[in-house]
């Protein structure tokens, strides 16, 4: 089996920076104008936004989720009051998960959506149609 693999060519490895050049910000292709670090400062402090606002509708949710399961709780009759609390808080706790995994879904959706399409309008790839 190892027999069938491919063997290393005998010759000088490439430099990473031979390879990679175009993505070293000291390479002459790469040159970066004021401009181009000012997009790319808007564009973490847009993603850091959203991240910050997905982070809200997550809590958001979770509260939601426990709060509609607290005022359902399902008539159960336990003899120890430790273990009534402990399914009462698993039983929130649940529905909490469920609801905050509920809303970050929507809102990665809501987000990402636009985002590819705004993506796959920016540039044609070979195997997109038109």
């Amino acid at each position: 089996m190892l027999a069938a693999m491919a063997s290393r060519s005998p010759g000088r490895a490439p430099d990473v920076f031979e390879t990679f050049g175009h993505r070293v910000e000291d390479h002459p292709a790469r040159a970066r104008t004021r401009a181009d670090r000012a997009r790319d400062a808007g564009t973490v402090a847009r993603s850091a936004g959203v991240t910050i606002g997905l982070m809200v509708l997550t809590a958001l949710g979770f509260v939601a989720g426990a709060w509609v399961a607290a005022r359902a709780v399902p008539e159960v009759g336990w003899v120890n009051p430790l273990w009534e609390g402990l399914a009462f808080l698993v039983w929130c706790g649940v529905w909490g998960v469920l609801g905050a995994a509920l809303v970050l879904a929507g809102g990665v959706l809501a987000v990402g959506v636009p985002w590819v399409r705004r993506q796959r309008g920016a540039r044609p790839t070979s195997t997109s149609t038109p």
